[in-house]
């Protein structure tokens, strides 16, 4: 493993920490860019590098996959908060199909900076920024970039003449799209529904859409939503960004369990003294600075 690769570890790992203790669906892959891969970069933008007009800012790259479309703006403000350098994202065209990017470059930690650089090959040191990348994608889009990316960006001359193929291949992102939309939809009805019958263990899973480690609440929580249906209303209409916020920002992870998760809720959204009271021990001792008693 080289220094370069042991970076990009530590990072992955600070990275993978945080997105599991998060809960949101999702998956992490990382590169490092080689040394002829860096001489190939050079021989297409070297002479804006050398001109100082930019700097080789994706030598460790990162692609963070989510399974929903909602979740990658919660990803991406998390990750912004600190060491961002760069985002470039990919504004809608009403008029033309393409795909949609979200880039973030980011600092590397100052600790691991001089140990990063000393790893660079020292004819291309220079033009290379002290930065990683992280792509955000969904599932969906992840698919299609892949293909296009093997089998037309790197042979953009088998499709010359073939423009209406393109299209088409373009085309297939607002399909995709649709799906992604589509999706969010169904578990936003369902939800709705489980909350009419009374199911508000399937309402939660699907309202939350995140990776719990239980099938469902305790007796005592599941009687008190049972007498309050009016909590669980509220959950089902609340915007999950502050939830997922504050479980991503933790140093002590939370064990994500419903209860856990309802409580934390009830902290920041609901504010229950009911159920504030069963709360345990453990949720207790990690959240009690949330509020004040």
């Amino acid at each position: 493993m080289t220094g370069l690769q042991r970076i990009a570890v530590l990072l992955e790992q600070e990275l993978r920490c945080r997105m599991d203790q998060s809960g949101l669906m999702y998956r992490l892959f990382f590169r490092v860019k080689t040394e002829r891969s860096i001489r190939h970069k050079m021989t297409i933008k070297g002479d804006a590098y050398r001109a100082g007009k930019m700097l080789m800012q994706d030598i460790i790259g990162f692609r963070i996959v989510l399974y929903f479309q909602d979740d990658v703006d919660i990803v991406s403000l998390f990750l912004s908060r600190n060491g961002l350098v760069r985002k470039s994202v990919d504004e809608p065209d009403t008029f033309t199909f393409r795909p949609q990017r979200l880039n973030l470059t980011l600092a590397i930690p100052e600790e691991q900076v001089e140990a990063f650089r000393a790893e660079l090959p020292e004819e291309y040191a220079p033009y290379i920024g002290s930065t990683y990348e992280v792509q955000i994608r969904t599932i969906f889009s992840e698919g299609w970039h892949e293909v296009e990316h093997d089998l037309r960006y790197k042979c953009k001359e088998d499709w010359e003449g073939y423009e209406t193929y393109s299209r088409v291949l373009n085309g297939l992102i607002g399909t995709l799209e649709t799906a992604e939309w589509t999706m969010k939809s169904l578990f936003a009805d369902l939800a709705d529904k489980n909350f009419k019958m009374g199911n508000y263990r399937a309402m939660f899973r699907n309202k939350l859409h995140l990776r719990l480690r239980n099938d469902d609440f305790s007796p005592q929580v599941t009687d008190f939503l049972e007498r309050h249906p009016e909590v669980a209303k509220v959950v089902l209409e609340m915007d999950r960004v502050m939830l997922v916020f504050a479980l991503m920002n933790r140093e002590r992870p939370l064990p994500l369990t419903f209860d856990n998760l309802l409580f934390l809720i009830n902290r920041f959204e609901l504010l229950n003294p009911e159920l504030r009271e069963l709360e345990d021990e453990a949720f207790r001792e990690q959240f009690g600075e949330l509020t004040a008693d």
